[in-house]
């Protein structure tokens, strides 16, 4: 009798379980009571290589804007990019990025701060407010928990820039040259002169190293020409976020930065020193102006 009566509790809860719908149940997960911060999931030591104080990048000219990778491998391009802000100190770090997995809306922002071993990247709850208010972006603190476009750079922001705070943004792999642009006209509005626009983007995929280097070719003859349609034509071959250099390159052409200095280009098989892999490549580069 017990035996019968504990096959009919396993039965019925099973067919409970099988009930609930399972994108429902991932979609009202909520934090717990109080909880604001994204953990420290993203940190990688073997991948971070800080500059000595006499090594750092440094530049006479403040830098409005800059492309960086988030593949950890190509962490010392990201070093190198981020020791170049240091005698600048911006107050405000914008961080565009793709979302890998098109979860959730369009453009995604945030209001959790961001835990490193270094301590907590604060975000500028103002101003992610006010983009919530005027621009087509969704909040979704759960999304960005998860995703590394974002939360790799956050340990090297935090190291190089203590004070520094930031908005999260990403992309899914579809939003439109129009979307990029309204989004960039909106951060120009909402942000102060010195904000920094960083668009967080990896270049060619799955390629050989020759390969990936002859799509770099065209992709950094597409940005030199200003061909955002070419960009925004291209796949995961040559880039995989167009709207994330969309947003950046509209947002410095509205402040009349149409030049930018690259820092550095490779790949995954460079990197390696070696052919046979399948290869990610990297672009390093920075819009500047003079200090006013």
């Amino acid at each position: 009798m017990k035996k019968l009566l504990l096959i009919a509790l396993i039965v019925s809860l099973a067919v409970l379980l099988a009930s609930i719908p399972r994108g429902e149940t991932e979609s009202k997960i909520v934090p717990a009571a109080g909880e604001s911060v994204h953990p420290n999931q993203f940190f990688m030591p073997e991948y971070f290589s800080p500059r000595p104080e006499g090594e750092q990048e440094s530049s006479d000219n403040r830098i409005d804007g800059a492309v960086v990778p988030h593949h950890l491998l190509a962490h010392q391009l990201i070093s190198q990019v981020f020791s170049r802000f240091r005698q600048q100190e911006p107050s405000l770090l914008v961080l565009v990025g793709p979302n890998h997995h098109n979860r959730g809306e369009r453009i995604i922002t945030g209001t959790w701060d961001w835990q490193t071993p270094f301590g907590t990247v604060e975000v500028d709850r103002e101003v992610v407010g006010k983009l919530l208010d005027a621009a087509p972006v969704k909040q979704d603190d759960m999304v960005l928990d998860s995703e590394h476009s974002i939360g790799n750079l956050m340990p090297f922001i935090k190291f190089y820039l203590p004070e520094t705070k930031v908005v999260p943004l990403i992309l899914h792999h579809d939003v439109s040259r129009q979307e990029a642009k309204l989004l960039a006209e909106q951060l120009n509005e909402v942000t102060d002169e010195g904000a920094v626009i960083i668009a967080s983007v990896d270049f060619s995929h799955y390629l050989t190293r020759e390969e990936a280097q002859q799509k770099d070719r065209e992709t950094m003859a597409a940005l030199k020409a200003d061909n955002l349609g070419r960009i925004f034509s291209m796949g995961n071959d040559y880039l995989d976020s167009p709207a994330s250099l969309g947003v950046l390159f509209t947002a410095m052409d509205a402040r009349g930065l149409n030049e930018f200095k690259v820092l550095a280009n490779t790949n995954s098989g460079m990197i390696l020193k070696n052919d046979l892999i399948e290869t990610t490549s990297y672009f390093s580069l920075v819009f500047e102006c003079g200090y006013k």
